[in-house]
């Protein structure tokens, strides 16, 4: 089978319940009608404010592969032949690639973190539950994974405090480097948490250095400062050590969030994390 790379939700599918291809005969099951039904798939249920539009598909290697364009930007889907298996994001990987992408995606690894007040901590810091969040501010999967996180923050108050580090997928994000320096830029004058919350708010407009600035002055940062600080890169190694230490960690993709240290990739359902934290506090 083709070798992809995960780097959206995975989402799956089955015959029995209440799945996005339920009403199809799974032995009449046209390439066409499954490419269909993941875009509408992900308009209704993955993405918010933004919109997928199927630009081709083509059969390969018993998969399809579904070309979407979101805002402007074309990502590379697959779904299985039959309809139960969706990849709504992922990106081509040569065979001798094909094992390291399996394992990375496992989640089956308890990694370690060292947290400290020097890292982005929304939440409690001295709570029993950490989210360690890789994210790109470019990718609408962790636009729509936002209001998830958000929920557990207000639902698990002290319990939970949520961890954001950088993860741009800049091969199919090119504005997202800068985003994520961007927003280090706006650490140093004390509003991370607030570019970020903006940086996602205005992710459908499109991203650009421009718009950074523009923003920074809405928060009332120093537009000198800001600006110096975005346009000589200062924040680019730091970005580049959140990304190493991800895919050290077995990250391919984004969101992909760390519940004490066990990896849960992609926008997944609110319920699915709640499962993995109320594991976490009833042991």
């Amino acid at each position: 089978m083709l070798a992809v790379l995960v780097t959206g939700a995975l989402i799956f599918v089955n015959s029995s319940g209440n799945d996005f291809l339920s009403f199809l005969n799974p032995n009449q099951l046209k390439p066409k009608d499954i490419a269909k039904k993941s875009v509408e798939y992900l308009n209704n249920n993955v993405l918010k404010g933004q919109t997928a539009k199927l630009i081709e598909f083509s059969r390969q290697s018993g998969v399809i592969k579904i070309k979407i364009d979101i805002n402007g930007t074309q990502y590379n889907s697959y779904a299985t032949t039959d309809g139960k298996l969706f990849f709504p994001e992922a990106l081509e990987m040569s065979s001798a690639q094909g094992n390291t992408a399996e394992k990375s995606n496992s989640g089956g690894d308890i990694k370690q973190f060292n947290i400290t007040e020097a890292n982005h901590v929304r939440g409690n810091f001295s709570a029993p539950v950490t989210l360690v969040e890789f994210s790109d501010f470019e990718c609408p999967f962790c636009k729509s994974h936002l209001p998830t996180l958000d929920r557990i923050l207000k639902d698990y108050k002290d319990s939970v405090r949520l961890v954001y580090k950088h993860f741009p997928l800049t091969s199919i994000h090119p504005n997202a480097q800068k985003a994520a320096e961007a927003s280090e830029c706006a650490s140093e004058q004390g509003k991370f948490w607030e570019y970020h919350d903006l940086l996602f708010e205005k992710q459908a407009g499109g991203l650009s250095i421009e718009k950074y600035k523009q923003w920074a002055v809405q928060l009332g940062l120093n537009s000198a400062k800001f600006n110096g600080c975005l346009d000589s890169s200062k924040y680019a190694d730091k970005v580049s050590a959140d990304s190493k230490e991800g895919s050290g960690a077995g990250v391919s993709g984004t969101p992909a969030t760390f519940i004490n240290g066990k990896l849960v990739s992609g926008a997944v359902p609110y319920e699915q994390i709640k499962k993995e934290i109320d594991a976490v506090l009833n042991k």
